[in-house]
């Protein structure tokens, strides 16, 4: 499943899973650099652990997780496809491939105004190693630009058939988040934000015998270095890392069996835009 921990715009994890369908909006980020209507990107992202929505994927070894994404621009409106892995050295033995724990497909539609974006995207959670079933989602997405700089999203993920990420039934996912950037100077060769996410549940995180509306809470620091050095024609090519701690809730503790509340985070990657 996509990662807790990536972030859409700041490639942190998919912590705030955002829509996406719209192009601000895509894990990787690195912005395209073409005059026309079509972009591209890709990149790996790695991480200590990996999280979706603070269920418990992988905790161990190295975890290195590549995606790619390509988009159109109508005007109005966009239309985005890509696909996204994760790949785990410390996969059980017996498995075919081995390493392959996750394959995701999305696609969606993206709108836009001045000051805010909207998408609605169906995305299908698959495993080519047969480590969980295929879950599949229509999520819808808003996002704002706001005066003051906090970013504000809100997402509705809705399962559909059975199969749900943290269990046997399906549900629906909630997710609020805010990402205000630290302010630096204008030559300054990094970027910094504050990514904070809130994440509920309605038949999403429901253990027996525990309410599961509240999932998680996570808050981290992320870090974006633009590659200037690479000429202009090769794209946009971006360096990126965060730390961050992933607050869980009661439910979630019973889903991944650990008595600990909180678990820290370390993420880095590069992606590149065109």
């Amino acid at each position: 499943m996509m990662s807790a921990l990536t972030s859409a715009k700041t490639r942190l994890a998919r912590a705030a899973l955002a829509a996406l369908a719209t192009a601000a909006l895509l894990p990787g980020g690195a912005s395209a650099q073409n005059d026309g209507n079509v972009s591209l990107s890709s990149g790996v992202d790695f991480a200590n652990k990996y999280y979706f929505r603070g269920i418990v994927q992988e905790t161990s070894g190295f975890i290195a997780q590549p995606y790619l994404e390509a988009s159109i621009d109508f005007g109005a409106a966009s239309f985005t496809a890509g696909t996204w892995n994760s790949l785990h050295s410390a996969a059980p033995d017996g498995l075919d491939p081995k390493i392959w724990y996750e394959s995701d497909f999305y696609a969606g539609l993206g709108f836009g105004g001045d000051i805010w974006e909207a998408g609605i995207t169906y995305t299908a959670y698959m495993s080519p190693n047969q480590q969980f079933g295929t879950v599949k989602e229509v999520a819808f997405n808003v996002g704002f630009s706001d005066p003051i700089g906090l970013s504000p999203s809100i997402t509705l993920a809705v399962e559909l058939g059975d199969a749900g990420a943290a269990g046997e039934d399906s549900g629906s996912y909630f997710e609020v988040g805010v990402e205000p950037a630290i302010p630096l100077a204008d030559d300054a060769p990094v970027s910094l934000s504050i990514p904070v996410t809130l994440g509920l549940g309605s038949g999403y995180y429901d253990p027996d015998g525990v309410n599961g509306a509240f999932g998680f809470f996570n808050v981290g620091l992320s870090l974006g270095i633009p590659l200037s050095g690479v000429p202009a024609e090769y794209g946009s090519w971006e360096l990126a890392g965060g730390v961050s701690a992933l607050v869980f809730g009661d439910a979630l503790k019973t889903i991944n069996g650990t008595t600990s509340s909180v678990e820290p985070i370390i993420t880095f990657g590069l992606s590149i835009g065109y």
